[in-house]
């Protein structure tokens, strides 16, 4: 039992922090094809699109609910991973993201005074900091405590 729960946590940190960090590094990538206006979107934009909104949404879900709905797993495993150091780590990439977002906020703000960015680019940034950081802090508490 104590095997498979250290696995199980073990994939977890590397789930968040390598798609957390991914979600990040391909911001660019959607960027570029999801700029054109929405009504001359193409169908492979909307398949851009829901991957977008899909990768979001599987990171926060993961990060709150610490795993997949299909992962069927024993009710002790499931106590054992989500318990009170677990969600002290939660609490604490909450708290991380949230200022590493209001830190994001302040560069995108000095940032566009020397740029020509549009509201929607500065939106999608931050977006993409609320969502990543909060998964690779997690990730890195859990890593640091040996979790």
């Amino acid at each position: 039992m104590t095997d498979e729960i250290d696995r199980t946590s073990r994939r977890r940190r590397i789930l968040l922090a390598t798609y957390g960090t991914l979600f990040l590094a391909f911001q660019e990538l959607y960027f570029s094809r999801l700029d054109a206006p929405f009504a001359a979107w193409r169908p492979i934009e909307y398949v851009w699109a829901t991957l977008y909104v899909a990768w979001s949404a599987t990171l926060i879900y993961v990060l709150a609910t610490g795993g997949l709905p299909f992962r069927r797993r024993s009710p002790e495993a499931h106590r054992a991973l989500n318990d009170e150091l677990t969600e002290a780590n939660r609490r604490f990439a909450y708290r991380a993201g949230y200022w590493m977002l209001l830190g994001s906020i302040l560069l995108i703000y000095v940032l566009s005074r020397f740029t020509d960015w549009t509201v929607g680019e500065a939106l999608r940034l931050l977006f993409a900091f609320g969502v990543a950081m909060p998964a690779v802090a997690f990730a890195g508490k859990e890593r640091k405590q040996g979790a």
